[in-house]
């Protein structure tokens, strides 16, 4: 069930976590001070985050299911499916991207600096669970 589109996206994934991750950690003064700093990371958060949704569309998809109405949807179903074993932590994935989405006048720069320095991992998880999931 490996499915082109749905690698090169978790591909995508991979490559923006790593730039991410050459910032190593980062601190609320540096992106009050840097404002694009910041915006790459909104940017790049804002994008692993439609990833996440839209790999799980194209899973429910592939399973000859109707489209999820909303992200956390998406998810839900690929908890059912077996592709995820919980909604959680992928909720607080799409929480963001709708606040950066639709708020996005100001991201409060302790909620980025909270995302990658301690919740990057998730997006790892996600990837590894949406991987063992095509591959088996």
């Amino acid at each position: 069930m490996i499915n082109g589109v749905i690698l090169s996206k978790l591909q995508t994934m991979e490559e923006m976590l790593g730039e991410l991750r050459t910032l190593g950690r980062i601190k609320k003064s540096q992106l009050e001070k840097d404002w694009t700093i910041r915006r790459a990371i909104e940017r790049n958060l804002q994008v692993l985050s439609e990833i996440v949704i839209d790999v799980c569309q194209r899973l429910i998809y592939m399973a000859d299911q109707s489209p999820a109405a909303t992200g956390v949807e998406a998810v839900e179903r690929c908890v059912k499916l077996g592709a995820l074993a919980s909604v959680e932590p992928y909720r607080k994935m799409i929480q963001f991207r709708n606040f950066v989405v639709h708020r996005y006048e100001r991201v409060d720069v302790a909620i980025l600096v909270d995302i990658v320095n301690n919740r990057l991992g998730d997006f790892d998880l996600f990837r590894e669970e949406i991987l063992n999931y095509v591959s088996g």
